[in-house]
């Protein structure tokens, strides 16, 4: 079954008078003149259909979500190879066939970019057909990256019969700084590889309109997880140059989403000006309409390893291993620490009893320009979790919360 339809400013608050509850009283646009969007959204990165993607545990905690009023899902071509869409597609079925829901009351994001699994061997076909996709880069025997907008809307057609829909509200190139990755280490002078990337991100935007033209798209955008980063990385995506180059395309474009890692250690989106951008990523945004999805809220990258910013579920005297027992004994200690810290800057009411994550959820929703903050989401548990910290009371400050926070725990530099 192909739904027909698409979220709309009018359906998903339309919606929020007929049902109660936070994730449905709660909610703002998109980007401007945009379907309302709850202010945590599903993050489906490991969700699927086979028993080590979760099923059918992750579809229930799905079916669960959307049901108290989480209306945006997020997923990718390369999610489970393709099991992520559709898994979601399934869910939604069900729920519109059963008159639960309708399609206009949930925004679907999907992304392209990645050549892994299925793709990848879609890609290698192409090379070995004689007619390869343009803009390939190869990072080795199983992830290679594509920027051809043929690819792009081929990926595009095959996310909407995954997901099973007429259109999509919102399709982004995915992490297309690889193409600036595979630049340098080529050695490609940066001045040119900048050049031919935004020129070939250009391209993209193009194919992207008339996809909107005939349909199949709301609207368009990147995701990339070096956002905002300041210009001496290599890597570095600018949303200042990513508008440039959707108004090249069209004054009246729909690059209206982008989407960037954002929590306690990674604030580059908030907290730092890069030398391509007068303002900081949400600031940006805000300026020009554009709506900012938050990812990775709980795994912070930093210096080539992962600081996870949640309690551990698992009590380390029960395990006897002494190495994953050290290693959960030190995660219990540090992640007590940060909820101390955190309590010590959210000093109105509601918060005393606030887990980490709930902690975390609140600092981030709250910010200025972002739209939602995106959580993995596979277990009922996680939904009740984040629909906990969508309750607790706005933190009008959080922008200042963050940056005390981050400052606090710059011991990571110190161990450098």
């Amino acid at each position: 079954m192909n739904l027909t339809g698409f979220a709309t400013a009018e359906s998903t608050s339309r919606l929020g008078e007929r049902r109660q509850g936070v994730f449905h009283e709660r909610r703002r646009p998109l980007y401007e003149g945009g379907p309302l969007v709850s202010l945590v959204g599903f993050g489906t990165y490991r969700i699927g259909f086979s028993p080590g993607l979760g099923h059918p545990e992750c579809r229930e905690a799905l079916e669960y979500a959307l049901l108290r009023g989480v209306n945006l899902i997020d997923t990718s071509t390369n999610y489970g190879n393709g099991q992520s869409e559709l898994l979601i597609g399934q869910t939604l079925a069900a729920l519109v066939s059963n008159q639960t829901l309708a399609r206009d009351n949930v925004v679907l994001v999907s992304k392209a970019g990645y050549a892994q699994g299925n793709t990848l061997e879609l890609v290698q076909q192409r090379e070995r057909e004689g007619r390869p996709f343009d803009s390939v880069f190869k990072f080795g025997s199983d992830l290679w990256y594509c920027l051809d907008p043929e690819f792009i809307i081929d990926q595009l057609e095959r996310s909407r019969a995954r997901l099973g829909v007429q259109c999509l509200d919102v399709f982004l190139v995915h992490n297309p700084e690889y193409m600036l990755k595979a630049y340098e280490h080529n050695n490609i002078p940066l001045e040119k590889a900048r050049s031919d990337f935004y020129a070939q991100l250009q391209k993209c935007f193009l194919a992207l309109e008339k996809s909107v033209a005939a349909g199949h798209l709301r609207a368009y955008g990147v995701s990339s997880n070096t956002l905002g980063s300041t210009s001496d990385d290599p890597a570095a995506v600018s949303l200042q140059l990513l508008i440039d180059c959707a108004q090249r395309v069209s004054a009246q474009n729909s690059f209206r989403v982008v989407q960037c890692p954002l929590n306690w250690i990674e604030v580059n989106p908030v907290a730092i000006e890069s030398a391509d951008d007068e303002d900081n990523t949400l600031t940006l945004a805000r300026k020009n309409g554009i709506g900012v999805l938050a990812n990775r809220p709980f795994n912070a990258m930093h210096d080539g390893g992962l600081i996870r910013l949640t309690r551990p579920t698992v009590d380390a005297s029960t395990v006897a291993d002494d190495a994953q027992r050290k290693g959960l004994q030190n995660w219990t200690r540090l992640s007590r620490d940060m909820e101390r810290l955190a309590k010590e800057y959210i000093t109105i009411p509601g918060y005393e009893d606030a887990s980490l994550s709930q902690l975390v959820l609140s600092t981030l929703m709250w910010q200025p320009g972002l739209s939602s903050v995106l959580c993995g989401m596979r277990k009922k548990d996680y939904v009740v979790d984040a629909e906990t910290a969508t309750g607790l009371p706005m933190l009008v400050n959080a922008d200042q919360i963050l940056a005390q926070i981050y400052q606090d725990l710059e011991f990571h530099k110190d161990a450098n």
